[in-house]
């Protein structure tokens, strides 16, 4: 079987392809315009588990004060605490939200407010602090590196 194919239509195919930038593979729930609930349980998987997911922003995101975080957490009587952390290790900014407790996991969110002199590094810390002293398993932590703007 011989395929025909005009040699102008070929050599177009052949340019797009070259031209398309290849990006990083999408995920389930990354297309534009849907978001990942990271908070579903069909699965089980979050039954009985304590943990703290933060889902936005990501990691190396370039954020302004201001920005805001948004997760999904079960953690002892529904506290999640954050703090930002500048290049240096100063804490720029600190607090705490509420999530999921014993009754189920949760969804949280919080406004992260800082000043900087000049665009840095930082690390924001999202985690559940140890109520039980390192009796039980390890609690969330979650630590994600962003470009902070003044």
């Amino acid at each position: 079987m011989t395929l025909n194919l005009h040699e102008g239509a070929l050599a177009a195919l052949f340019a797009l392809a070259v031209l398309m930038p290849a990006g990083p593979a999408l995920a389930m729930g990354d297309w534009p315009g849907t978001e990942t609930d990271n908070c579903a349980n069909e699965d089980g998987a979050l039954n009985d588990a304590a943990f703290v997911m933060t889902t936005s922003p990501s990691v190396g995101d370039r954020v302004a004060s201001g920005f805001a975080v948004k997760g999904c957490s079960r953690t002892f009587e529904s506290t999640v605490n954050w703090k930002l952390v500048g290049r240096n290790g100063t804490e720029l900014a600190s607090g705490h939200t509420q999530g999921g407790g014993v009754d189920g996991q949760g969804p949280f969110s919080f406004t992260v407010d800082y000043s900087v002199p000049a665009q840095e590094i930082g690390h924001l810390e999202v985690f559940e602090e140890d109520a039980s002293d390192g009796e039980g398993n390890p609690p969330g932590r979650n630590v994600l590196s962003l470009v902070l703007k003044p």
